[in-house]
């Protein structure tokens, strides 16, 4: 499972569910984590730090997708866009968004 940490967990959680249609699963109050389903992948939770401070670091977390087209349409205006889709040099097809702490969110299939 990858956690990542964020400075709001309520407004983490409005993005992750209301925005980019994240399942929430467990929450575990004592550490402010919330753990999300999306699509089959592998485990994917967040974590509140209150004091914390993102640099630009290059990080990533990719997501495979069924229908990543119809998902681009669906989100492309609500979220901070770093790359639109297109294919990638190594053959998928692929775009890249930012959270609202900054965090870069890969989602990648095929295209159609």
């Amino acid at each position: 499972m990858v956690t990542i940490a964020v400075k709001s967990l309520d407004r983490a959680r409005e993005f992750y569910e209301k925005t980019l249609g994240f399942t929430p699963g467990v929450f575990y109050e004592p550490t402010r984590w919330q753990s999300y389903a999306f699509e089959g992948n592998s485990g994917f939770g967040i974590i509140e730090k209150k004091d914390l401070k993102r640099e630009n670091t290059g990080d990533i977390i990719n997501f495979r997708m069924e229908k990543i087209e119809e998902y681009w349409q669906a989100i492309k205006g609500k979220v901070e866009v770093e790359s639109a889709p297109g294919r990638t040099p190594w053959g998928s097809y692929k775009f890249i968004i930012k959270d609202p702490d900054g965090f870069r969110l890969g989602f990648l299939g095929k295209e159609s």
